[in-house]
Formats: C-alpha cells, structure tokens, sequence
C-alpha cells in the first residue's frame, strides 16, 4: 500500500484482517482462534487475553504502517503521512454483545489536507454518565445504542471524503462535518 501511495497507482486502499465474522487466526504469536471467536469470550480470561494480544498485533501493524508512511517520501518529496489519511477502528465496539454504537476509531495523517492531531475526542462526553465496564451487564447499553444520537461514523467519513476533494455535502446518514 505504502508503494502504491509513493507511486500515485492509487490514493485509496483498505486493509483488513478479514470479516468482522471471520477474521483469522494468527498462529504465529500464538492464536489459533478467530478473532470473531475471542470476541466472544464470555468472560473467559484465556480468551481475553488472546483478544488483548490479537488486538495489539493489529495495533503494532497500524503504528509500523504509519512509522512507513512518514518515512517514505512522494514523488514530491514529502512524508506521505501527510497527505494520506489512515482511518483504524471496527464495526464494532464490544464484539461479545455484537455493539456496533460508540466505536473506537483512530485517524491519523492527513496533516497536509488540514487535519489536526494530537487529541481524543469522545463524541459521547455529557451524553450518559462514564465509562462502567467493570460492572457486569451495564456495557451493553452503551455499545448496543449511541449515547449520542448526534455522533454518526459517516460524520468523518463525510470529512474525510471533503478533504480529498469529494464536493459532498451528505454521506449515509451523516448529519454534519465533524470540525477539526
């Protein structure tokens, strides 16, 4: 991806471990379960630690991904990472209840097309009353439903799209831009 990037062969590209349903197992560092599997691990700690390790093997590809992308320069001479938004998340945001409400996404690059970095934005702040995933059942609310039905995915997929130079002023069922 990064040598189609440098070569200007393509400025959009996805990656993915696999389906949501069906991502592979990772025997290498020692998972021979799916992760849509490990994603169901009621509560299982063998499971859940597999999960951890599974996730922060996707992690560690994303951080090396990015690492290349401000190495490598484009044909101008610029770190790529720039002029290149990297979107990292899933469709879901507590596989075991199937939540697909309040995802966990990160966006990286893009400082060139006017993104700015360097924060985290909880699009949910003032909408319900924290964080309480050490309480057994209470997550499922709020990775079941939006805490705030205001915060859509297709907000920054719209914003992504206008900084590539897609003239859109919807997408999906986005209901504004998100600003940065």
């Amino acid at each position: 991806m990064v040598l189609a990037f440098q070569t200007d062969v393509t400025r959009v590209a996805t990656f993915s471990l696999g389906g949501e349903g069906d991502a592979f197992a990772i025997p290498e560092i020692g998972i021979t379960e799916s992760r849509h599997q490990l994603s169901h691990h009621g509560g299982d700690e063998g499971y859940m630690e597999k999960l951890t390790n599974y996730d922060t093997f996707a992690i560690e590809q994303f951080s090396y991904f990015l690492s290349r992308l401000e190495e490598t320069k484009d044909l101008g001479g610029q770190p790529l990472l720039g002029s290149t938004m990297a979107l990292f998340g899933s469709g879901m945001s507590y596989g075991h209840s199937h939540g697909n409400a309040n995802l966990p996404l990160v966006l990286a690059g893009g400082s060139d097309l006017g993104l700015k970095h360097g924060s985290h934005v909880d699009f949910n702040q003032r909408h319900f009353g924290g964080y309480r995933l050490d309480k057994p059942g209470e997550h499922y609310g709020l990775c079941s439903r939006p805490a705030n039905s205001d915060a859509h995915m297709s907000n920054l997929l719209l914003l992504m799209a206008q900084r590539m130079g897609v003239e859109a002023d919807a997408f999906g069922d986005s209901n504004k831009v998100i600003e940065v």
